[in-house]
C-alpha cells in the first residue's frame, strides 16, 4: 500500500513540473535569440538573407540595412553611335547615258570657244559702279597685283582639288562606296563643264576689255602675258569667280545630302568654308585688276546657280524610275585591276 501511494505521489509531482515548465519554454521560444547564438540559429535555417548582422538596439531605422531585393544586372556601358554611312538613295537618278553625252558636248564647246576671235572695240565702256569699285579696290603695286592674281589661281586649284578629294578619298577610300564616289565625281565634271562652256561663249562673244588695258601698249611681244592674245578681251564674266562658286555650290550640295564628314557640323563647315574661299577668289580677281566688279559678281551668280541647280535638278530632287531603283541596289564596290601588256599595261575597272 505504501509503495502504490509513493508511486502516485511521484507521478503527480512530474505532472505538476511539466505544467509549470511549459509557459517558460514558450516564453523562451518567443524571446529573440542571444547575440552570440544568432549565427548558429540561422545557419541551419537555409535563409541566406538572415546572415546579415543585427542592428544595434536603439539605432535609428534609417541606419538599419534594407531587406535584400532581387539583384539587378550591371548596366552595360553605352556605346557611341556609329558614324552614318553614305549611300546613294534609290530615289536619286544615277548618271545617265544622256548626261555622259551632254558632258562630252559641253567640254568640246568649252574648248571650242577659245577659237572665238576677239573684237577690240566691242565693249570698252566702263560704267560708274565698275569705275568706282576699281579705284577703291585695285592694288596700286604691280608686284602685289601679280601676287593677288597668283593667289586667286592657287585658291581655285585648291577648291577644284577638294572636289576630287571628297569623291575619291572620302567617299571611295574612306567610306568604301565606290559607286557613290563615281556619281559625285561625274556630277562635278558635268557642272564644271557646263560653267566653262557658258563662260567661254559669253566671254568670247561680248569681248569686254580687261581693266588693265591701259598698260597694254607697244609691240605685243614686249607686253605682259596678260595683254597677249584674246585673254585681254575676255573680262566678262569672270571665269575664276564662276568656277570657284560652282565648286562651292557642288560642295554644299553633296554635303547636304551625303554625310561625307559624318554629318552635322563638319559637313556644314565644309559648305561654309567653300563659299568663303570662293568669295576670296572673286575679290582677288578685282583687287588684282583682272576683272571689273560686275564681272566678278556675275561670275559668282552664274557659278552658284550652276553648282546648286545641276545636282539638284538632275539627281538629288529624286524621280528615279522603279526599274532604275532595282538596278541601283548593286554593290558599291569598284573593282580595278591591272592587265599587263607587252609595252606596259592597262587599268580595267568596273564602276
Amino acid at each position: 500500500m505504501r509503495c502504490a501511494a509513493a508511486l502516485r505521489l511521484v507521478r503527480g509531482a512530474l505532472a505538476a513540473a511539466a505544467l509549470l515548465g511549459a509557459p517558460s519554454a514558450r516564453a523562451q521560444a518567443a524571446a529573440p535569440p542571444a547575440r552570440g547564438q544568432a549565427g548558429a540559429a540561422t545557419a541551419g535555417s537555409g535563409n541566406a538573407g538572415a546572415l546579415r548582422p543585427e542592428a544595434a538596439p536603439g539605432a535609428p531605422a534609417a541606419a538599419r540595412p534594407a531587406p535584400p531585393g532581387p539583384e539587378r544586372p550591371a548596366a552595360a556601358p553605352e556605346r557611341g553611335a556609329a558614324p552614318p554611312k553614305i549611300a546613294w538613295d534609290p530615289r536619286w537618278p544615277r548618271f545617265r547615258t544622256s548626261e555622259y553625252v551632254a558632258t562630252g558636248l559641253l567640254a568640246a564647246t568649252a574648248f571650242g570657244t577659245l577659237a572665238i576671235p576677239p573684237s577690240e572695240g566691242r565693249w570698252t565702256a566702263v560704267n560708274g559702279f565698275d569705275g568706282s569699285a576699281r579705284e577703291a579696290l585695285r592694288i596700286r603695286s604691280d608686284r602685289q597685283r601679280e601676287m593677288a592674281r597668283d593667289a586667286s589661281d592657287l585658291l581655285l586649284t585648291v577648291m577644284t582639288n577638294h572636289l576630287a578629294v571628297d569623291a575619291l578619298v572620302v567617299a571611295w577610300w574612306g567610306h568604301g562606296r565606290g559607286s557613290v564616289a563615281w556619281e559625285i565625281a561625274m556630277i562635278d565634271i558635268e557642272a564644271l563643264t557646263l560653267n566653262a562652256a557658258l563662260n567661254g561663249v559669253v566671254a568670247g562673244l561680248t569681248s569686254r576689255e580687261r581693266p588693265y588695258r591701259a598698260v597694254c601698249t607697244g609691240p605685243e611681244e614686249d607686253q605682259d602675258r596678260d595683254c597677249r592674245g584674246s585673254k585681254r578681251y575676255r573680262s566678262f564674266f569672270s571665269g575664276h569667280s564662276s568656277t570657284a562658286f560652282t565648286a562651292a555650290g557642288l560642295t554644299c550640295s553633296h554635303h547636304a545630302h551625303l554625310p561625307l564628314y559624318g554629318g552635322g557640323a563638319p559637313d556644314a563647315l565644309a559648305c561654309v568654308a567653300s563659299l568663303g574661299t570662293a568669295a576670296a577668289v572673286a575679290t582677288l580677281r578685282v583687287v588684282s585688276d583682272q576683272h571689273f566688279a560686275t564681272d566678278a559678281l556675275t561670275g559668282a551668280a552664274v557659278g552658284t546657280l550652276t553648282g546648286l541647280a545641276v545636282p539638284w535638278l538632275l539627281h538629288y530632287r529624286g524621280g528615279a524610275p522603279a526599274e532604275a531603283n532595282a538596278g541601283a541596289r548593286r554593290g558599291d564596290a569598284v573593282s580595278i585591276r591591272f592587265v599587263p601588256a607587252p609595252l606596259g599595261g592597262y587599268l580595267v575597272g568596273r564602276f
